[in-house]
Formats: C-alpha cells, structure tokens, sequence
C-alpha cells in the first residue's frame, strides 16, 4: 500500500494512456501496412490490367489490319472491274461518235456541194443579167451622148443667133446711146464755154490744154486700135489664138468665163483673136493645128487642170513646131501659180519663154495693159520675121 493513496487514479491514467498511445501506434502500423498491401495488390491488378487492355489492343489493331487489307483488296477488285467496263463503254462511245461525226461530215460535205452548185447557177445568171444591163447601158449612154451633141449643137446655134440679135440690139441701143451722149456732150460743151468765159482769170486755159491733150491721146488710141483691126499681117487670120480648158472640177465654166472677158477686153482694144465659141467650126486636131499656124501670137489661160487636156496639149504642141510665141494668164486668184508652173514645166517648155501674168480680180486691169502692150510688141512686121526664119 502506499503511503499516498489519493496518487493511484493519476499514475493509472498514465499508463493507460501510455498502453492507449501503444496501442494507436500499433494500429496505425497495422493499417500502414495494410495500405501498403493492398496498395501492392491493386499496383499488381493495374498492370495485369494494363498488360490485358494492351494485349487487346494489339490483338484489335492485328484483326482492324488485316480487315482494311481485305477491304482494300475488294475495293481494287471492284474498280479494276469498273475501270474494265468504263473502257469498254468509252469505246463504245467512241466508235458511236465517230461514226456519227462520218456521218454529218458526209452531209456536210454534200450540203456544201449543193450550196456551191446553186451559189454558181446564181452568179452565172447574175453575171449574164449585169452583161445585159451593162450593154442596156452603154447603148442608152451612146444613145443620150449622141442626142446631147446633137442638143447642145442646137443650143449653140441658138445662142450664137440669139448673141446676134442681143449685138444687134446692143449696136441699136449704142447708137441711140450715141445720139443722146452727143447732145448731152453738145450740152455740156455749152455749159462748159460758159463757164470758161465767167472763169477764165482762175486758170481754166490750162485745164483747156490738159484737156485737148487727152483728147489727141484718145483719138490716138482709137485710130491705132481701128488700124490694128484692119491690119492683121499678111499671111495671118489672126492676131492671137486664144487657149483655154473650159472646165474645172471645183471652180466649173470659172476658166471660160476668164478666157471670155479677157478675148473681149482684146477685140475692145482693136485685135483680132480665134476664140473657139466665136471661131470654132469643126472639132479636128488638123484644123486646130492649121488656125494655130494663122495666128500671129498665143495666149494660153491656165489653172491647175489645164496640163490634163489633151486638146490643149496639142494647141501648145502646134505653136512649139510653128515657132508662135506664148503668153501665159495665171487665174492665181482661184489656183496657185507655183503648182501650175510645175505642172506646165513637165507638159512643155515653148509655154515658159515668155513672163507669164498673174491675173487676180482687183488687179484685173493691170493684167489686161500688160497683155495689150505684148501683143503690140508681138504682132508686129519685124516679130513675124523672126517667127518665120525661127520656123524655116
């Protein structure tokens, strides 16, 4: 017994927990252990499990093989069967085919024979109908050529009567002119006296003298004109041959009317010219060549067509071997000078001796003295001489 009683429920306590800690630690290395075994069990389960689900796979994936190798086998089979009959049905096709395209080859072939036969049986026939309609033509052309000569033959022999009777008319209307000019003159002679008289002290005298003067230089003019009428040299018709083309493709009758003003501004001042509507009777390069020879001198009107007439050509060609002189009239108001001066210079050298003139409208008058003054200087004695001995 001890000494101290009241200590034994204390010292028991202790060992009770002490065997209570012992066995907690006993327990927890059972339960330790435990864990650990069953912990090596179920690491065993797994890799059995492991090694089984691993073997099956193996196993599928050898049975999935050998399955797609089967199926690839049959698909091969089933497309070398379908390729086998695909071939055979394109050929098949084919042969169709070009039998077909012989076929529409063969009636496109004799289509085409059949639209060149009826293509040429269509232009044959056309080609006899234009011949026909052709020489339909041709003989109404010649027909309406022949009736249009003989039309403007008729025109012309009116107009040269109705010309007549407009210069009969003229010279009756002048000559009445002429009365009444001379008693307006006869008038005015009186008024003029007159007023002479009231105004002699403021130099009338000399106004009287230039007067009398022109006068004298007038009748002068006139009584060489009327002489130079009168006097073509002998062996002559003509004092000069007028040539011209009538026609322009732009300007028109614009060459004829020129040629016209400038053969009556000439026969006004006393000359005696050939102007085919005047002179003009028979149309033949010989008697062309033959009133070419009777002229005492040439006047050639030009534009740029001029060198294409063949009848001009021949006018100028005659003058050259008759050793007529030549005086050129440029229309240079119409025309250029230097393109007609080109062309002139490849026709004929004879047209190029003698200056040519300009003729433009404002200077009109100028152009017509220089032409009077050289047909003074070239339808005289001495220049005729010269022509002949040229020609000789």
């Amino acid at each position: 017994m001890s000494r101290k009683p009241w200590l034994q429920p204390r010292c028991m306590s202790r060992r009770q927990k002490i065997a209570a800690k012992r066995d907690v630690e006993e327990a927890k290395d059972a339960a330790r252990e435990e864990v650990e075994a069953a912990m090596v069990a179920m690491k065993r389960d797994v890799q059995a499990a492991m090694v089984a689900a691993k073997k099956d796979v193996e196993e599928a994936k050898i049975t999935a093989q050998i399955d797609v190798e089967a199926a690839k086998v049959a698909a091969r089979a089933e497309v070398e069967t379908a390729m086998v009959l695909t071939k055979r049905e394109v050929k098949e096709a084919m042969a169709v085919a070009k039998h077909d395209v012989e076929e529409a080859m063969l009636a496109a072939k004799k289509d085409v024979e059949e639209a060149k036969a009826t293509a040429r049986d269509e232009v044959e026939a056309a080609m006899a109908s234009t011949k026909r309609d052709v020489q339909e033509a041709m003989f109404a052309a010649k027909m309406d050529s022949f009736e249009a000569k003989i039309a403007a033959k008729r025109e012309v022999v009116e107009a040269k009567l109705a010309a007549r009777e407009e210069i009969a008319a003229a010279m009756a209307a002048t000559k009445r002119d002429a009365i009444a000019a001379r008693a307006a003159a006869k008038t005015e002679v009186e008024e003029a006296k007159a007023e002479a008289l009231a105004a002699r002290m403021l130099g009338v005298e000399e106004a009287r003298l230039a007067a009398r003067q022109n006068y004298a230089e007038r009748h002068a003019g006139r009584k060489r004109s009327l002489q130079l009428h009168a006097a073509v040299p002998p062996g002559k018709k003509y004092h000069y041959f007028l040539s011209h083309k009538k026609t322009h493709s732009k300007l028109g009758r614009q060459s004829e009317s020129l040629a016209m003003a400038l053969h009556d501004s000439q026969s006004s001042a006393g000359f005696v010219g050939f102007f085919d509507i005047d002179d003009l009777k028979t149309i033949t390069p010989q008697q062309l060549a033959e009133d070419v020879k009777m002229s005492c001198a040439r006047i050639v009107v030009l534009h740029d067509e001029t060198s294409l007439s063949a009848w001009c050509q021949l006018e100028w060609k005659a003058a050259e071997l008759a050793g007529i002189p030549v005086l050129c009239i440029v229309d240079a108001h119409n025309v250029s000078r230097t393109t007609v001066l080109e062309q002139v210079q490849q026709c004929s050298s004879h047209l190029m001796v003698h200056q040519w003139v300009s003729y433009i409208d404002t200077y009109r008058y100028d152009a017509t003295r220089q032409i009077t003054e050289w047909l003074h200087v070239h339808c005289t004695a001495p220049t005729l001489l010269r022509a002949a001995s040229f020609t000789s």
